[in-house]
């Protein structure tokens, strides 16, 4: 959930819940910290 909200926050109306979901999944099953790096790097993106 804190990344779903770090998201939201930073992308606001551009944030997408399907798009978000592919970034969080896409990568199956990833450490912690990779995962928040991949968020991150879906955040930029998405901007």
């Amino acid at each position: 959930l804190e990344l779903r909200e770090r998201a939201r926050a930073q992308l606001g109306d551009d944030f997408d819940i399907r798009d978000f979901h592919d970034a969080v999944l896409g990568g199956g099953g990833l450490p912690l910290a990779i995962l928040e790096r991949r968020i991150d790097n879906y955040i930029e993106m998405s901007r």
